[in-house]
């Protein structure tokens, strides 16, 4: 009788643990995961959150092509039924003219007199990037939505602010 309970408590146990270690991957609430690029991310009742990504994924929920010496400073992504991208990103001085070629490949052209979410920092060149207000050629309103942001601190380094979201 002992060694029964013994396996029962043992079955439950192992059930119980592959149960939370498999949770977040199938979606259940509050359970966290991995994303496939490195970000841990936590279930909610209608998506998903992420409070620090990785680089891989910056670069995948943006769909610009960083350089790797990238860093991310500051992050969140929040996917529902539509999702949303906010990331403080600073590149160093060897790769920050490539960074803005890939940014203004990604995201178009500077639009001159746009607020700047970099607006308060001591950055030269200030570029904004946006179709907040953009319609596209057949007059309906583009996806997603952006406003992305970046400048050259005194050291050259450049420092990015993206905001990404569905419409």
């Amino acid at each position: 009788m002992l060694s029964f309970c013994v396996a029962l408590v043992l079955g439950v146990g192992a059930a119980l643990a592959v149960l939370f270690h498999y949770a977040g991957g199938w979606g259940v609430p509050y359970f966290s995961f991995t994303t496939e690029r490195g970000s841990t991310c936590v279930n909610t009742f209608t998506g998903f959150r992420c409070d620090r990504l990785t680089l891989d994924d910056v670069r995948f929920f943006s769909g610009v092509e960083l350089p790797a010496s990238t860093r991310v400073v500051t992050s969140h992504y929040r996917s529902t039924h539509d999702y949303q991208l906010e990331a403080r990103l600073e590149v160093p001085p060897a790769e920050a003219r490539a960074a803005q070629l890939a940014l203004a490949e990604t995201f178009g052209r500077c639009v001159p007199g746009h607020p700047s979410p970099l607006s308060g920092q001591a950055l030269s060149g200030v570029c904004v990037l946006a179709n907040d207000t953009e319609v596209t050629e057949s007059g309906v309103p583009d996806s997603r939505v952006f406003v992305v942001a970046s400048g050259l601190r005194a050291d050259k380094t450049r420092v990015v602010s993206l905001s990404v979201r569905s419409r």
